[in-house]
């Protein structure tokens, strides 16, 4: 960490931290790519979490990771729900249809249906929190960095977790925010100023 004393505060180099971001960005976007796509996920899930939790501490704003870790928690419980109803919903398909008397195998089969509907809702409001979470996390690296794309990002992900159930548009606005995050990353200034107040 470079920094470089005046009169109002202290001059910060994050260079590498906006590398990182940028990156992992990226690599979230590239995740959809069959087979290394749960891989890329992971890896660029950790550097956007190193980079923001790095810019944070150099910044002196905890809140901006605080906010960001929120999100990040919300959305890994809303993956488990779905993954957990997913294999309780297959388990008990092919399990108990088998195994059950037919009349009773279409009952556990229709109330493993109102299960799943109901952890669509608990995947859907996790998801609107978690994007809530990161645009407020965004907003103020905004701020902190007078560089506009981040809230800009952050907002279109957010518009774009709660529209996700209109046939496609949410995701299209999930993928542009994504890559607007990246570009946000790479072309923020190198050099920030942190008051000492």
């Amino acid at each position: 960490m470079e920094e470089k004393n005046n009169l109002f505060g202290n001059k910060i180099n994050i260079s590498t931290q906006k590398i990182l971001g940028g990156i992992g960005a990226l690599l979230i976007l590239l995740s959809v790519v069959p087979g290394i796509g749960i891989l890329l996920l992971i890896v660029g899930g950790v550097l956007l979490i190193v980079s923001i939790y790095q810019i944070s501490n150099m910044l002196k704003k905890p809140a901006i990771f605080n906010r960001f870790i929120i999100g990040f928690v919300l959305g890994l419980i809303g993956w488990i729900i779905a993954l957990f109803f997913g294999l309780l919903s297959f388990l008990g398909v092919f399990g108990l249809a088998g195994l059950l008397h037919a009349y009773f195998a279409m009952a556990a089969i229709f109330g493993m249906g109102i299960g799943i509907f109901f952890a669509i809702i608990l995947v859907y409001i996790f998801f609107i929190a978690a994007t809530y979470f990161y645009k407020k996390a965004y907003s103020m690296l905004t701020n902190a960095l007078n560089h506009k794309l981040f809230s800009t990002a952050g907002l279109l992900m957010f518009i774009g977790a709660i529209t996700i159930i209109l046939f496609g548009l949410g995701a299209i606005l999930l993928f542009i925010g994504w890559i607007i995050l990246a570009v946000a990353f790479f072309t923020a200034p190198e050099e920030v100023e942190v008051n000492n107040n």
